[in-house]
C-alpha cells in the first residue's frame, strides 16, 4: 500500500515548477501547429499601440526546444528587476526576524487584538485595497508579503493566511482601480474617452471586491482555525504548531510577550522604513530599481540595530536569499511563456482569434463575451498596460460595429484583465508571492478557483447590465 501512495503522488498533479515547464512546452507545440500572424504597430509616445484591421499572416518561426531554454534565460533576464526585489526584501525582512524582533512584537499585538483579529484584518486589507486603486503600490506586494505571513502567524494563522491579507487585500483594489492612470488610463485614452469617467460605478464595483476579498480571507480563517488540516500549508504528517502560529517568541510565565528595548527600536525603525517607502513609491513613482536598493538598505542598518557585526550582517543577508530562491525562480520561468508565444509569432494570432467572435454578437451579449475575452488574453498577456495597448485598439472598433459603448468596453476590458489576475500562473509576482508563503500554483488555484469564478461571472453580469442600459459614463 505504501508503495501504491507514493506511485499516486507521483501520478499526482505537478507542482508549480513541473507546471510551468510543461506550459513552455505547450507553448513551444503552439508555434509548430497555430498559423503565424502580426498586427501592425504604431508608437504613441511610450505606447505601441496595435492598429485595428491589421492583423495579417507572416512567415512562420517554429520555436525549438533549444528556443524554450533560450526564452526561458530571457524570461529572467525580462524579470531580473521583479527577481531582485524578491531576493532583497526578503532578505531585509529575515534580517530583522533574526533578533526575533518583529514576531515577538507581532505576538505582542496579538495579545492586545485578541478577539479583533477580524477588524485587525478589515482595516489592512481596505486600505491596501483602496490605495492600490490608484495603482500606487505596483510589485511593492512582494515586500510586504514576508511581514503580512509574520502577522497572521501571530494571530494563529498560517503562511498563506499573509498571502491573502497582502496579496489579495492589495489585488482586491487593484482589479477594478477606478483611478488607475497605468492602466484605465491608457485603455480610455485609446478608446479616446475622457480619462477617469464613469468612476461612479467602478468605485461602487471597487468596495464590493475588496469586501467581497475580505469575506473569502475571514473564510479561510475561520475555518483553518476550527480544522488546522483545511490549511493550504498543511501537508500529511504535520503537527499544526509547524505550520500555524508562532513557535519563536519568547513569552514568559504569565502569557505576556516581553521584548528586549533593542528589538522595540529595531521594529519600529523598520516599520517605519517600509512605511517611507510605500510613501516614497507612490509620491516619485518608484520603481523595483528603488525599493530593491532602500530594502537592502533597510536590512543592512537593521542588522547593524540588531547588534550584529559586518561579518554576521553579510552572511546572514546571503543566507535570507537563499529562501527567495523559489519565488525568483517561477517568476522567471513564468515571464517565459510570453517569450515563447510572441517569437514564435502567434500571440497575435491567439488574441486576433478571440476577438474575432464579437463581430457576430448583439451589444448585451458582446459585451458580456468581452470580459471572457480579456480574461484570457490577460493570462498571456499578464501586463495590464501591455494588455491595454493590444486589445482596445481592437476592441473599440468592434464595440462602435457591434453597438457595444465605449466606456462599457473599457469596462470589459478592466474586469477581464484585472480579475483575472488571480487566476494565471504566468502572473510573476503572484507566483512569487505564493512561493514566499510556500504554497504551488495546483494547491492553489484548486482552493481559489470557485471563488475568482464568481468573480468574473459577476463583472460578466454587471458589464451586460451597464450596456443594457447603453452606460457612457459621463
Amino acid at each position: 500500500m505504501s508503495g501504491l501512495g507514493k506511485q499516486k503522488e507521483k501520478m499526482g498533479f505537478p507542482d508549480v515548477y513541473a507546471l510551468l515547464f510543461l506550459l513552455c512546452i505547450i507553448a513551444v507545440i503552439a508555434t509548430w501547429f497555430l498559423p503565424a500572424g502580426q498586427f501592425d504597430r504604431v508608437t504613441e509616445g511610450n505606447l505601441k499601440k496595435v492598429i485595428a484591421g491589421s492583423y495579417h499572416l507572416v512567415e512562420k518561426s517554429p520555436q525549438s526546444l533549444w528556443d524554450m531554454m533560450l526564452a526561458i534565460y530571457q524570461g529572467f533576464l525580462n524579470s531580473a528587476r521583479v527577481i531582485f526585489m524578491i531576493f532583497f526584501c526578503g532578505a531585509s525582512v529575515s534580517m530583522l526576524e533574526e533578533s526575533k524582533a518583529l514576531s515577538t512584537c507581532f505576538t505582542a499585538l496579538a495579545h492586545k487584538l485578541r478577539g479583533k483579529e477580524a477588524l485587525t484584518i478589515g482595516v489592512i486589507m481596505f486600505s491596501l485595497g483602496l490605495a492600490n486603486s490608484a495603482g500606487v503600490f505596483g510589485n511593492i506586494g512582494i515586500a510586504l508579503l514576508p511581514i503580512g505571513a509574520i502577522l497572521a502567524r501571530a494571530m494563529g494563522g498560517d503562511d498563506f493566511l499573509g498571502f491573502l491579507i497582502i496579496y489579495f487585500g492589495m489585488m482586491s483594489g487593484f482589479s477594478i482601480g477606478f483611478a488607475n492612470p497605468g492602466i484605465l488610463g491608457v485603455a480610455q485614452t485609446i478608446a479616446e474617452i475622457p480619462i477617469f469617467s464613469g468612476t461612479t460605478p467602478r468605485a461602487i464595483c471597487c468596495v464590493i471586491n475588496v469586501a467581497y476579498l475580505y469575506i473569502v480571507t475571514m473564510y479561510y480563517f475561520r475555518r483553518i482555525k476550527k480544522d488546522p488540516t483545511y490549511s493550504l500549508n498543511y501537508e500529511e504528517g504535520l503537527c499544526p504548531e509547524s505550520y500555524m502560529g508562532l513557535k519563536n517568541a519568547e513569552n514568559n510565565e504569565s502569557g505576556v510577550v516581553s521584548m528586549t528595548k533593542r528589538q522595540m527600536f529595531t521594529v519600529i525603525f523598520f516599520l517605519i522604513g517600509v512605511a517611507v517607502c510605500v510613501g516614497f513609491t507612490i509620491k516619485f513613482r518608484w520603481s523595483n530599481n528603488q525599493i530593491s536598493a532602500w530594502f537592502l538598505s533597510l536590512g543592512i542598518l537593521t542588522g547593524i540595530f540588531s547588534g550584529f557585526n559586518m561579518n554576521e550582517i553579510s552572511k546572514k543577508l546571503i543566507k535570507n536569499c537563499a529562501p527567495m530562491v523559489g519565488a525568483s525562480f517561477v517568476t522567471g520561468v513564468a515571464t517565459a511563456i510570453s517569450v515563447i508565444l510572441g517569437k514564435g509569432q502567434v500571440l497575435d494570432t491567439i488574441v486576433n482569434a478571440l476577438a474575432t467572435p464579437l463581430n457576430t454578437m448583439g451589444a448585451v451579449a458582446g459585451a458580456g463575451f468581452m470580459v471572457i475575452v480579456n480574461a484570457i488574453i490577460n493570462i498571456l498577456i499578464p501586463s495590464g498596460s501591455g494588455q491595454a495597448a493590444v486589445v482596445m485598439p481592437l476592441m473599440t472598433p468592434v464595440a462602435d460595429l457591434v453597438g457595444i459603448t465605449r466606456q462599457v468596453a473599457v469596462q470589459a476590458f478592466q474586469f477581464g484583465d484585472g480579475l483575472s489576475n488571480l487566476l494565471t500562473p504566468l502572473n510573476g509576482p503572484m507566483m512569487g508571492c505564493l512561493a514566499l508563503a510556500a504554497v504551488g500554483f495546483p494547491k492553489y488555484i484548486r482552493w481559489a478557483f470557485k471563488f475568482i469564478v464568481i468573480q468574473i461571472i459577476a463583472a460578466t453580469a454587471v458589464t451586460m447590465f451597464l450596456q443594457s442600459i447603453n452606460y457612457i459614463g459621463f
